[in-house]
């Protein structure tokens, strides 16, 4: 997909903290920041907690292999606490980021700091696209392995939602910068696009930009079986400036 033209924005965030406890530790796949992103966009608060205003702060303390999967995972406070639940249920939908350094390496514990907070909850509730859906299984399938893929609502497709929404990065044009930006994401269940990974980057914004527009899309999810499921997808924008040549 090439695009011509102007300026670009940001996006916010809901609170999650990590704490490495070893020399190797893992990383999410996407960076901190849209691991909050994908918190908010996905946190189910307890309701009658929620009707009461109460906050809470959870440790998750999770090891994760040098593939990327969860070894172990448990949290600070009693099992059946309706915070830790939801907490454990969050972490869980958290890509991490395969490392062969890690291979081979004792795998140490990490902690990662989720706060409860129905003020903020609310205000993130008010600009979600769609609410979660309640499920345990954070399964991520690909789209061979699904029986409907995965869609852009309102539109024919992504790249005509693209070339109606992308706002070329003020930085870009200014430095003259034209190029290609590949990333792979999720698809959640609910239609929510989350834990960006960018595989090409560019410069001037333009990696902002695209993760810009895939957030503000609104997905159909994958269907497996009559059911919504989280599927990877990928995606590339190439940028090309009206006064440069691609390079």
């Amino acid at each position: 997909m090439i695009i011509f033209l102007a300026s670009f924005g940001a996006t916010a965030a809901q609170q999650v903290e990590f704490f490495n406890g070893t020399n190797f530790p893992a990383s999410p796949s996407s960076g901190d920041k849209e691991v909050n992103y994908l918190i908010e966009s996905q946190i189910i608060y307890p309701t009658k907690e929620l009707e009461i205003k109460q906050s809470q702060e959870v440790f998750v303390v999770v090891k994760v292999s040098w593939e990327g999967k969860i070894d172990t995972i448990f949290a600070n406070l009693e099992k059946d606490n309706l915070f830790v639940l939801e907490a454990i249920r969050l972490v869980k939908l958290i890509v991490w980021q395969k490392d062969e350094i890690r291979k081979g390496k004792r795998i140490g514990e990490q902690q990662i700091k989720i706060t409860f907070d129905p003020k903020k909850y609310n205000k993130a509730e008010r600009r979600r696209p769609a609410p979660p859906i309640t499920t345990e299984d954070a399964t991520i399938f690909i789209k061979s392995q699904v029986d409907k893929a995965p869609s852009v609502k309102n539109y024919k497709s992504i790249n005509e939602y693209v070339t109606d929404n992308v706002r070329y990065p003020a930085l870009a044009l200014q430095q003259l910068i034209s190029g290609t930006v590949k990333v792979v994401f999720v698809i959640e269940k609910n239609g929510v696009a989350s834990n960006f990974k960018i595989t090409k980057p560019l410069a001037g914004g333009c990696n902002e930009e695209t993760i810009r527009l895939l957030k503000n899309i609104i997905w159909k999810p994958a269907i497996k079986e009559g059911e919504p499921v989280r599927t990877f997808s990928d995606y590339t924008l190439t940028f090309m400036h009206p006064g440069n040549t691609y390079r």
